[in-house]
């Protein structure tokens, strides 16, 4: 989410030692109205527009500055001390549009030392409970400098006790303070955002790493405890006051994150660890927010286009993220929490009162307890059909008819070998080869139940093996029909470089190889016409006949259903299936370039 900060004033009825922005008189250029309309004006491209300080409650006119920030549609925060907002004020906040407040809360036990106010706790509790009341949602902003790192090993907790309307916290290392003694030496400064980390995680309470004071997680102890607390997206613009080390050519997260302090740089030339693991740098890799981040990836919109021309519409919902295979090529974000039960509940049933397909999926929907209640919604609530997507690892007999019975009409089954090595590997889960082969036996035993498909997600490691993958179905499952998709860079989760992501022309000679094998044995294999798939022109020979008129009775593709994820160079453009084909994905394009693509012409 682009954010920008904008200087209320610069006076504050508080007196932090570590405070770098307070000064003792306001200056017009500022807090002037000029000043500040202009900088609001500038604001309006931005989706959240933060209004700090100083200590902005100072200003009588704050609601009306609050209702110009969120003119343009921007969610509007505030940060602020609480000292000068009671209900009436909450109220002409709340009415005005603000979204969120995020208190400044340095300390609870020690807060009038810290502060210089003898009564702002009391104030600060004031305030939390009107603005909850308001319905203004409540976050605590929690400096990590040194007057208040005594407390940081409870004051999740405290909070939690204290200010119950709080919901999130934000830490800000300080990094540069008028007090040179107020800023804490960078090894206190660390373990005192893990303690307050941990702390947290004790009090359930999510904790967010404030950008404006931001910690590079190769300086951390244990980044994988505070992976949760980034939202780091690739491209990050250079800052002022982070500089670039030896250390961060070699680091995983080097297109995302911004550097480390310059106040920190000879610390961080000695201890900072690169982050080299894979699993650490997708729970790093976010956007957004971890609760908007699953709001993001919750549900995906799908047009499904049948073989007679017609379409309907499809919503995947993702009950659960975690999953129990660690696949390089998924794009789902597998560290994530799952989503309010609600949500799911409501996603599901729009899908279904629409009388669309529903789709639940992961991560791994069979690791969620409440999977047939799920179904059971979906189908009672009007859904066409219900499909589960799933690497079958947890199926058995019993499952298999558990979920056939409470309506399951179909199950799209993720094998990505025809050898357990090759499978294990790509899935980097050892012996789930054999369990997700178990699954799908006890899914193929209720073929006269249920339609069942096995999709080969075609990338480097595995693309050879597909002839042998299409004997083994045949062999083992041959009522099942197969979906080839191709491995997708579709968001940074997936790493772009030819060793995931091979050229078409590479994967090729065995595809054609797997495809003449399945046809003469009479299995059905499909897949190529979705996102996942690859463009039509590129299919081998005789393929694309088997579509309706060649591919031209599909149907057409509505303008925008790929999110802009999808070029269409000028190859495209010359094409017959132009307007019923994706196209090219945008990281693919990027990677290996669009060379590969022929036109089909209207004779063809």
């Amino acid at each position: 989410m682009r954010t920008v900060r904008v200087l209320t004033n610069e006076t504050c009825n508080h007196r932090c030692s570590f405070c770098d922005t307070r000064r003792p008189h306001e200056r017009a250029s500022v807090a002037g109205a000029a000043a500040l309309t202009a900088a609001l004006t500038q604001a309006r491209v931005f989706a959240e527009v933060v209004l700090t300080g100083g200590e902005p409650s100072l200003r009588g006119d704050l609601p009306a500055i609050v209702a110009a920030a969120g003119r343009s549609g921007a969610k509007v925060v505030l940060e602020t001390n609480g000292v000068g907002i009671d209900d009436a004020r909450a109220y002409a906040l709340a009415n005005a549009g603000l979204a969120i407040a995020r208190l400044h809360v340095p300390a609870i036990e020690r807060h009038a030392a810290v502060t210089g106010d003898a009564e702002g706790l009391g104030r600060l509790r004031t305030a939390a409970s009107a603005l909850q009341r308001a319905g203004v949602v409540v976050e605590a902003a929690v400096p990590i400098a040194a007057p208040t790192l005594p407390e940081l090993g409870g004051l999740a907790q405290a909070i939690r006790t204290q200010l119950p309307a709080v919901t999130r916290l934000w830490a800000r290392v300080v990094m540069r303070s008028p007090d040179d003694g107020a800023v804490a030496e960078a090894p206190d400064a660390i373990a005192g955002l893990e303690a307050l980390a941990e702390d947290a995680r004790r009090a359930a309470m999510p904790l967010q790493l404030d950008p404006s004071g931001f910690l590079p997680p190769c300086l951390l102890r244990r980044p994988d405890r505070l992976a949760h607390a980034y939202a780091l997206g690739p491209g990050q613009p250079a800052r002022d006051h982070e500089r670039r080390i030896a250390a961060c050519a070699s680091c995983a997260i080097a297109d995302r994150c911004v550097g480390v302090p310059a106040p920190w740089r000879s610390h961080a030339e000695q201890h900072a660890r690169p982050i080299a693991d894979e699993r650490l740098r997708r729970r790093l890799s976010q956007v957004e927010s971890v609760e908007r981040q699953i709001a993001r990836e919750l549900v995906t919109d799908e047009l499904w286009r049948r073989s007679d021309g017609r379409t309907v519409a499809a919503r995947i919902v993702r009950i659960g993220f975690a999953c129990n295979q660690a696949c390089a090529f998924c794009f789902v974000s597998t560290h994530l929490p799952a989503a309010p039960r609600d949500a799911v509940a409501a996603a599901i049933d729009d899908i279904a009162g629409r009388g669309g397909v529903l789709v639940l999926s992961g991560g791994e929907p069979t690791l969620d307890p409440g999977l047939l209640d799920w179904v059971r919604r979906g189908k009672a609530g009007g859904a066409l059909e219900v499909e589960l997507q799933s690497n079958a690892t947890r199926i058995d007999d019993a499952l298999a008819q558990a979920l056939v019975d409470a309506g399951l009409d179909s199950a799209f089954i993720s094998l990505h070998g025809a050898s357990a090595d090759t499978s294990d590997a790509v899935t980097v889960a050892p012996g789930t080869f054999a369990a997700t082969c178990a699954g799908l036996d006890a899914l193929a035993r209720l073929h006269d139940r249920l339609r069942l498909r096995i999709n080969f997600v075609v990338c480097r490691r595995n693309h050879h093996e597909f002839p042998a993958f299409v004997a083994l179905v045949h062999a083992r499952w041959p009522h099942a029909a197969i979906t080839v998709s191709f491995v997708a860079p579709s968001t940074d989760l997936v790493p772009r470089t030819p060793a995931m992501v091979p050229r078409y022309a590479e994967i090729m000679p065995a595809l054609r190889e797997g495809l003449d094998r399945a046809r003469a044995l009479g299995l059905e294999v499909g897949g190529f016409d979705s996102m996942c798939g690859i463009p039509l022109c590129l299919l081998p020979p005789g393929e694309l006949a088997r579509y309706p008129d060649g591919g031209r009775g599909l149907a057409e593709l509505p303008a925008g259903i790929d999110g802009g994820e999808f070029v269409k160079p000028d190859a495209c453009r010359r094409c017959v299936l132009e307007r019923r084909c994706f196209g090219l994905r945008r990281g693919y394009a990027e990677l290996h370039g669009t060379d590969e693509l022929v036109p089909i012409d209207a004779d063809a």
